[in-house]
């Protein structure tokens, strides 16, 4: 498995990288290529133009397309990739328990799947030491699949359409606008910016995930978690951590390979409170705040949390982590 890294500020792909990874496929062989549409981390928009140059060396596609179709047409007549996972919960809010996976019939008669689970064979035997998949996707699914949920997504579905994702875009795209100049302009009386932006600081190529830190009056970090708690008394809904990408946090926040090794490496595993802990005793934080504007957010949402975040200006809330000096 090889991994094309983000670059930052902005965290997009260097194109040239990615064009020279896109050449190793091997011939005859299996090459599997995936990236999202949108990351989930940053909200960056990465270019749909690579579906089309990856198969044509030879690769097939996983497009990940969860946090871009809540906001964004995707026309699967016009880009072609093999594969795509949404997600029905990011789209309209429920159902949490059930997904989907786009497939094409070509990309899935390759799949070979040495396992089987409930629901996925038509018969097996003990003593005949076998069994039969199920045809096409079906053989894929493990278990009962959640039924109870599925009429909401119809409902869903048909709730999208009524609006229009045209309509819903553009409402994403000019809150989100407003969100990022909202938010490069705090700024602390010693000059200071108070929020310190992961990723593009510009509306256009992303999407409507923002995440950020803030720095309190001397640019030192403030613990997110207690940001995440001024937002709860608020009654403000947002997430903190590394939100299930550590490859892009850890750009993003500096990580190196040296930085994490020695976590990786221990005869016992280290805890998430020990590593947040010590890596904040270094000067460094383990995860940031991250905003997600969709369907349901209203201008007032937005306008709310900015105000939030007004009150961490010219303040060192306590428990913020010092970075240790040497002496």
């Amino acid at each position: 498995m090889r991994y094309v890294p983000v670059q930052p500020p902005d965290l997009r792909l260097d194109t040239a990288d990615l064009t020279a990874r896109l050449a190793e496929a091997r011939p005859g062989e299996h090459n599997l290529f995936a990236y999202p549409a949108q990351s989930n981390f940053s909200g960056v928009q990465h270019d749909l133009a690579w579906i089309a140059q990856a198969k044509a060396r030879g690769w097939d596609v996983v497009l990940d397309a969860a946090a871009f179709v809540p906001a964004n047409r995707l026309d699967l007549s016009a880009v072609q990739p093999d594969f795509v996972p949404i997600s029905f919960y990011k789209m309209f809010g429920y159902p949490t328990g059930v997904g989907c996976l786009l497939a094409r019939h070509a990309a899935l008669a390759k799949l070979r799947r040495p396992w089987f689970a409930g629901g996925t064979i038509t018969i097996a035997s003990v003593q005949g030491d076998g069994y039969y998949l199920a045809e096409g996707a079906a053989g894929f699914e493990d278990g009962t699949v959640n039924y109870l949920s599925l009429p909401a997504v119809t409902i869903g579905l048909r709730h999208l359409e009524a609006i229009g994702i045209d309509l819903i875009h553009r409402r994403v795209q000019c809150l989100t606008g407003w969100l990022l100049r909202a938010l490069t302009t705090l700024r602390h009386r010693t000059g200071m910016p108070l929020v310190q932006l992961v990723g593009p600081a510009e509306a256009t190529r992303r999407g409507g995930t923002i995440s950020f830190n803030l720095r309190d009056p001397q640019g030192n970090v403030i613990d997110f978690t207690l940001v995440e708690q001024r937002a709860n008394a608020a009654n403000i809904s947002l997430r903190t951590g590394c939100f299930c990408n550590p490859g892009a946090g850890e750009v993003a926040l500096g990580f190196s390979s040296d930085d994490l090794a020695p976590y990786f490496h221990r005869a016992e595993p280290v805890s998430v409170d020990q590593f947040v802990s010590e890596m904040q005793l270094r000067g460094k934080t383990a995860g940031a705040v991250r905003v997600s504007l969709g369907l349901v957010t209203t201008f007032a949402d937005v306008y709310r949390c900015t105000q939030m975040l007004r009150e961490f200006l010219d303040r060192t809330p306590p428990g913020t982590p010092q970075p240790t000096r040497c002496t």
